[in-house]
Protein backbone atom coordinates (compact mmCIF):
# COMPACT_ATOMS: atom_id res chain seq x y z
CA UNK A 1 0.00 0.00 0.00
CA UNK A 2 3.12 2.60 0.93
CA UNK A 3 4.69 1.69 -2.51
CA UNK A 4 1.86 2.47 -4.16
CA UNK A 5 1.20 5.76 -2.33
CA UNK A 6 4.97 6.48 -2.57
CA UNK A 7 4.33 5.85 -6.82
CA UNK A 8 1.44 7.84 -6.76
CA UNK A 9 3.16 10.60 -4.97
CA UNK A 10 6.06 10.45 -7.38
CA UNK A 11 3.72 10.37 -10.49
CA UNK A 12 2.23 13.81 -9.25
CA UNK A 13 5.79 15.24 -8.35
CA UNK A 14 6.59 14.84 -11.68
CA UNK A 15 3.39 16.14 -13.42
CA UNK A 16 3.59 19.34 -11.81
CA UNK A 17 7.60 19.90 -12.42
CA UNK A 18 6.32 18.59 -16.26
CA UNK A 19 3.47 21.31 -16.14
CA UNK A 20 5.51 23.87 -14.19
CA UNK A 21 8.31 23.44 -17.25
CA UNK A 22 5.86 23.92 -20.19
CA UNK A 23 4.51 27.18 -18.68
CA UNK A 24 8.12 28.30 -18.07
CA UNK A 25 9.84 27.30 -21.37
CA UNK A 26 6.41 29.05 -22.67
CA UNK A 27 6.65 32.46 -20.98
CA UNK A 28 10.42 32.71 -21.80
CA UNK A 29 10.12 31.83 -25.68
CA UNK A 30 9.52 34.89 -27.41
CA UNK A 31 6.05 34.87 -29.02
CA UNK A 32 4.86 36.76 -32.67
CA UNK A 33 4.01 39.65 -31.38
CA UNK A 34 7.18 39.99 -29.18
CA UNK A 35 9.92 38.38 -31.29
CA UNK A 36 12.23 40.66 -33.36
CA UNK A 37 11.43 40.21 -37.09
CA UNK A 38 13.27 37.47 -38.68
CA UNK A 39 12.84 35.78 -35.43
CA UNK A 40 8.52 36.17 -35.49
CA UNK A 41 8.64 34.84 -39.02
CA UNK A 42 10.05 31.59 -38.25
CA UNK A 43 8.15 30.96 -35.40
CA UNK A 44 4.80 32.14 -37.63
CA UNK A 45 6.74 29.68 -40.24
CA UNK A 46 5.93 32.49 -42.98
CA UNK A 47 7.97 33.03 -46.44
CA UNK A 48 5.92 35.00 -48.36
CA UNK A 49 3.08 37.61 -47.96
CA UNK A 50 0.40 39.38 -50.02
CA UNK A 51 0.64 42.62 -49.07
CA UNK A 52 -2.09 45.20 -51.38
CA UNK A 53 -2.35 49.00 -51.17
CA UNK A 54 -4.86 50.65 -52.32
CA UNK A 55 -5.99 54.76 -52.74
CA UNK A 56 -5.21 57.94 -54.04
CA UNK A 57 -1.96 59.68 -55.65
CA UNK A 58 0.25 58.90 -52.10
CA UNK A 59 -0.52 55.04 -52.98
CA UNK A 60 0.45 55.34 -56.51
CA UNK A 61 3.74 56.98 -55.26
CA UNK A 62 3.44 60.33 -57.13
CA UNK A 63 6.17 62.35 -56.43
CA UNK A 64 8.49 59.70 -56.34
CA UNK A 65 11.09 60.17 -58.53
CA UNK A 66 13.14 57.13 -57.59
CA UNK A 67 10.00 54.93 -59.37
CA UNK A 68 9.48 52.76 -56.07
CA UNK A 69 5.30 53.38 -56.23
CA UNK A 70 5.93 55.91 -52.94
CA UNK A 71 5.55 54.15 -50.17
CA UNK A 72 3.83 51.06 -51.34
CA UNK A 73 7.46 50.03 -53.30
CA UNK A 74 9.22 50.70 -49.54
CA UNK A 75 7.71 48.97 -47.89
CA UNK A 76 7.81 45.97 -49.61
CA UNK A 77 11.78 46.15 -49.51
CA UNK A 78 11.49 46.68 -46.22
CA UNK A 79 9.51 43.67 -44.80
CA UNK A 80 11.18 41.27 -47.15
CA UNK A 81 14.98 42.54 -45.75
CA UNK A 82 14.04 43.06 -42.57
CA UNK A 83 11.68 39.94 -42.36
CA UNK A 84 13.56 38.00 -44.71
CA UNK A 85 9.86 37.32 -46.64
CA UNK A 86 9.13 37.39 -50.29
CA UNK A 87 6.81 39.92 -50.67
CA UNK A 88 4.14 40.45 -53.73
CA UNK A 89 3.23 44.03 -53.70
CA UNK A 90 -0.20 44.99 -55.97
CA UNK A 91 -0.99 49.06 -55.52
CA UNK A 92 -4.15 50.32 -56.79
CA UNK A 93 -3.38 53.96 -56.00
CA UNK A 94 -5.28 55.87 -58.55
CA UNK A 95 -4.08 59.96 -58.36
CA UNK A 96 -7.32 62.28 -57.59
CA UNK A 97 -9.76 59.28 -56.22
CA UNK A 98 -11.78 60.51 -53.40
CA UNK A 99 -12.87 57.74 -50.83
CA UNK A 100 -15.78 56.91 -52.91
CA UNK A 101 -13.93 56.61 -56.29
CA UNK A 102 -11.57 54.42 -54.41
CA UNK A 103 -14.85 52.35 -53.70
CA UNK A 104 -16.02 52.13 -57.01
CA UNK A 105 -12.85 50.78 -58.17
CA UNK A 106 -12.79 47.97 -56.02
CA UNK A 107 -16.23 47.36 -56.62
CA UNK A 108 -15.97 47.50 -60.44
CA UNK A 109 -12.50 45.67 -61.00
CA UNK A 110 -12.22 41.68 -60.70
CA UNK A 111 -8.51 42.04 -60.76
CA UNK A 112 -8.17 44.17 -57.62
CA UNK A 113 -11.35 42.38 -56.12
CA UNK A 114 -8.97 38.76 -56.62
CA UNK A 115 -5.64 40.98 -55.31
CA UNK A 116 -7.77 42.32 -51.82
CA UNK A 117 -8.87 38.71 -51.31
CA UNK A 118 -5.27 36.92 -51.20
CA UNK A 119 -3.69 39.94 -49.27
CA UNK A 120 -2.37 39.57 -46.08
CA UNK A 121 -1.74 43.03 -45.31
CA UNK A 122 -3.85 46.03 -46.86
CA UNK A 123 -2.57 49.48 -46.81
CA UNK A 124 -4.88 52.65 -47.51
CA UNK A 125 -4.48 56.07 -48.45
CA UNK A 126 -8.13 58.46 -47.88
CA UNK A 127 -9.01 61.61 -47.50
CA UNK A 128 -6.83 63.95 -48.98
CA UNK A 129 -8.79 64.41 -52.31
CA UNK A 130 -12.32 64.32 -50.47
CA UNK A 131 -10.46 67.69 -48.24
CA UNK A 132 -9.56 69.00 -51.18
CA UNK A 133 -12.91 69.13 -52.69
CA UNK A 134 -14.76 70.85 -49.56
CA UNK A 135 -12.04 73.50 -49.50
CA UNK A 136 -12.33 73.92 -52.97
CA UNK A 137 -15.85 74.17 -53.14
CA UNK A 138 -16.06 76.52 -49.72
CA UNK A 139 -12.96 78.65 -51.20
CA UNK A 140 -14.56 81.56 -51.14
CA UNK A 141 -16.06 81.57 -47.75
CA UNK A 142 -15.69 85.04 -45.85
CA UNK A 143 -13.26 83.71 -43.20
CA UNK A 144 -11.29 80.88 -42.18
CA UNK A 145 -13.58 80.28 -39.33
CA UNK A 146 -16.38 79.80 -42.31
CA UNK A 147 -14.11 77.73 -44.09
CA UNK A 148 -13.50 75.23 -40.76
CA UNK A 149 -17.32 75.32 -40.30
CA UNK A 150 -17.90 74.05 -44.01
CA UNK A 151 -15.14 71.50 -43.46
CA UNK A 152 -17.19 70.50 -40.35
CA UNK A 153 -20.51 70.41 -42.27
CA UNK A 154 -18.58 67.95 -45.14
CA UNK A 155 -17.27 65.52 -42.66
CA UNK A 156 -20.15 63.44 -41.97
CA UNK A 157 -20.20 62.75 -45.94
CA UNK A 158 -16.70 61.96 -45.69
CA UNK A 159 -17.17 58.83 -42.81
CA UNK A 160 -19.82 57.84 -44.37
CA UNK A 161 -17.82 57.18 -47.58
CA UNK A 162 -14.84 55.83 -45.83
CA UNK A 163 -17.10 53.82 -43.65
CA UNK A 164 -18.58 52.07 -46.64
CA UNK A 165 -15.55 51.65 -48.20
CA UNK A 166 -14.05 49.75 -45.49
CA UNK A 167 -16.98 47.26 -45.43
CA UNK A 168 -16.70 46.51 -48.75
CA UNK A 169 -12.54 45.50 -48.22
CA UNK A 170 -14.26 43.35 -45.70
CA UNK A 171 -16.85 42.09 -47.95
CA UNK A 172 -13.64 40.95 -50.09
CA UNK A 173 -11.51 39.73 -46.85
CA UNK A 174 -12.29 39.96 -43.06
CA UNK A 175 -9.19 39.01 -41.67
CA UNK A 176 -6.04 41.13 -43.44
CA UNK A 177 -5.27 43.76 -40.37
CA UNK A 178 -5.81 47.56 -42.86
CA UNK A 179 -2.80 50.30 -41.94
CA UNK A 180 -4.72 53.66 -43.09
CA UNK A 181 -2.79 56.87 -43.60
CA UNK A 182 -3.39 60.33 -42.46
CA UNK A 183 -2.98 63.34 -44.20
CA UNK A 184 -0.95 66.30 -43.91
CA UNK A 185 -1.35 69.94 -44.77
CA UNK A 186 1.37 70.70 -48.15
CA UNK A 187 0.71 74.00 -48.13
CA UNK A 188 2.02 74.76 -44.22
CA UNK A 189 5.17 76.46 -45.20
CA UNK A 190 4.11 78.64 -47.92
CA UNK A 191 0.76 79.93 -45.53
CA UNK A 192 1.74 78.95 -41.88
CA UNK A 193 -0.14 81.71 -40.55
CA UNK A 194 -3.05 79.97 -41.86
CA UNK A 195 -3.66 77.58 -39.11
CA UNK A 196 -6.90 76.58 -39.81
CA UNK A 197 -5.96 74.77 -42.60
CA UNK A 198 -4.05 72.25 -40.27
CA UNK A 199 -7.10 72.20 -38.59
CA UNK A 200 -9.15 71.34 -41.21
CA UNK A 201 -6.39 68.15 -42.16
CA UNK A 202 -6.77 67.35 -38.49
CA UNK A 203 -10.71 66.88 -38.20
CA UNK A 204 -10.77 64.34 -41.73
CA UNK A 205 -7.92 62.62 -39.68
CA UNK A 206 -9.77 62.17 -37.04
CA UNK A 207 -12.42 60.60 -39.46
CA UNK A 208 -9.54 57.74 -40.39
CA UNK A 209 -8.64 57.32 -36.61
CA UNK A 210 -12.20 56.58 -36.23
CA UNK A 211 -13.15 54.37 -38.52
CA UNK A 212 -9.95 51.98 -38.64
CA UNK A 213 -10.79 52.17 -34.67
CA UNK A 214 -14.74 50.79 -35.20
CA UNK A 215 -13.07 47.73 -37.49
CA UNK A 216 -11.39 46.37 -34.57
CA UNK A 217 -8.50 45.31 -36.64
CA UNK A 218 -7.17 48.25 -38.37
CA UNK A 219 -5.08 50.71 -37.49
CA UNK A 220 -4.11 54.35 -38.06
CA UNK A 221 -1.21 55.34 -39.34
CA UNK A 222 -0.30 59.41 -38.82
CA UNK A 223 1.85 61.01 -41.46
CA UNK A 224 0.76 64.68 -40.58
CA UNK A 225 4.78 65.50 -40.08
CA UNK A 226 5.14 66.29 -43.36
CA UNK A 227 3.29 69.43 -43.16
CA UNK A 228 6.20 70.69 -41.31
CA UNK A 229 8.86 69.08 -43.54
CA UNK A 230 12.06 70.42 -42.40
CA UNK A 231 10.85 73.03 -40.01
CA UNK A 232 11.16 70.50 -36.88
CA UNK A 233 11.12 72.79 -34.19
CA UNK A 234 8.72 75.32 -32.76
CA UNK A 235 10.94 78.16 -32.91
CA UNK A 236 12.01 77.31 -36.68
CA UNK A 237 7.73 77.45 -37.35
CA UNK A 238 7.84 81.07 -35.50
CA UNK A 239 10.12 82.12 -37.82
CA UNK A 240 8.65 80.90 -40.36
CA UNK A 241 5.70 82.69 -39.42
CA UNK A 242 7.30 85.58 -38.92
CA UNK A 243 8.70 85.89 -42.55
CA UNK A 244 5.19 85.08 -43.98
CA UNK A 245 3.65 87.77 -42.09
CA UNK A 246 6.36 90.10 -43.70
CA UNK A 247 5.67 88.73 -47.10
CA UNK A 248 1.79 89.53 -46.93
CA UNK A 249 2.33 92.54 -45.48
CA UNK A 250 4.74 93.27 -48.97
CA UNK A 251 1.98 91.15 -51.17
CA UNK A 252 -1.24 91.39 -49.84
CA UNK A 253 -3.22 89.20 -52.62
CA UNK A 254 -3.33 85.94 -51.33
CA UNK A 255 -4.92 84.54 -54.11
CA UNK A 256 -2.31 85.26 -56.25
CA UNK A 257 0.36 83.86 -53.53
CA UNK A 258 -1.87 80.83 -53.52
CA UNK A 259 -2.00 80.21 -57.16
CA UNK A 260 1.61 80.52 -57.73
CA UNK A 261 2.12 78.00 -54.89
CA UNK A 262 0.17 75.37 -56.46
CA UNK A 263 2.04 76.64 -60.11
CA UNK A 264 5.43 75.61 -58.06
CA UNK A 265 6.60 78.88 -58.34
CA UNK A 266 7.04 79.85 -54.79
CA UNK A 267 10.60 80.25 -53.42
CA UNK A 268 9.59 78.70 -50.00
CA UNK A 269 10.50 74.72 -50.05
CA UNK A 270 9.29 72.09 -47.75
CA UNK A 271 11.99 69.29 -48.10
CA UNK A 272 10.13 66.75 -47.98
CA UNK A 273 7.76 67.98 -50.24
CA UNK A 274 8.04 67.48 -54.16
CA UNK A 275 9.35 70.79 -56.09
CA UNK A 276 7.42 69.53 -59.09
CA UNK A 277 4.00 71.08 -57.46
CA UNK A 278 4.06 71.66 -53.55
CA UNK A 279 1.81 68.98 -53.06
CA UNK A 280 3.09 65.14 -52.95
CA UNK A 281 5.80 63.58 -50.99
CA UNK A 282 8.87 63.23 -52.55
CA UNK A 283 11.73 60.83 -51.88
CA UNK A 284 12.37 61.90 -48.63
CA UNK A 285 8.60 62.44 -47.43
CA UNK A 286 8.17 58.38 -48.57
CA UNK A 287 10.83 57.55 -46.51
CA UNK A 288 9.16 59.06 -43.59
CA UNK A 289 5.61 57.46 -44.54
CA UNK A 290 7.37 53.91 -44.96
CA UNK A 291 9.14 54.13 -41.67
CA UNK A 292 5.82 55.41 -40.20
CA UNK A 293 3.93 52.29 -41.93
CA UNK A 294 6.90 49.99 -40.90
CA UNK A 295 6.73 51.13 -37.43
CA UNK A 296 3.00 50.32 -37.35
CA UNK A 297 3.01 47.22 -38.98
CA UNK A 298 5.91 45.91 -36.27
CA UNK A 299 4.00 46.21 -33.53
CA UNK A 300 0.86 44.83 -35.06
CA UNK A 301 3.17 41.65 -36.93
CA UNK A 302 1.43 38.69 -35.22
CA UNK A 303 -1.95 39.77 -37.35
CA UNK A 304 -0.44 39.72 -40.86
CA UNK A 305 2.02 37.20 -39.70
CA UNK A 306 -0.23 34.09 -40.68
CA UNK A 307 0.87 30.90 -42.52
CA UNK A 308 -1.83 30.36 -45.14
Amino acid sequence: MKKRFKILIAFIVVAIIGIVTFFWFKQTQPSVKNATPQRAAKLAKVKHINLVALGDSLTEGIGDDKGEQGYSGRIAKKIDTQYNVAVTMSNFGKSGDRSDQIQKRLNSQPKFQQAVKRADVIVLTSGGNDLQQSLLKNVFAKSPTDLTAAVVSDQTAYQTNLTRLFHDIRTYNNQAPIFIFGNYNPLFVHFPQRKDLNQDVTLFNTINRHVAKQDKNSYYVGAFDLTFGQYRTKKMRQSLDQQAVKKDTENPNNNQAMTATLMGETHVKNTWISQIDNYHPNNTGYNYMTTQLYQAMRKEQEKWLIKH
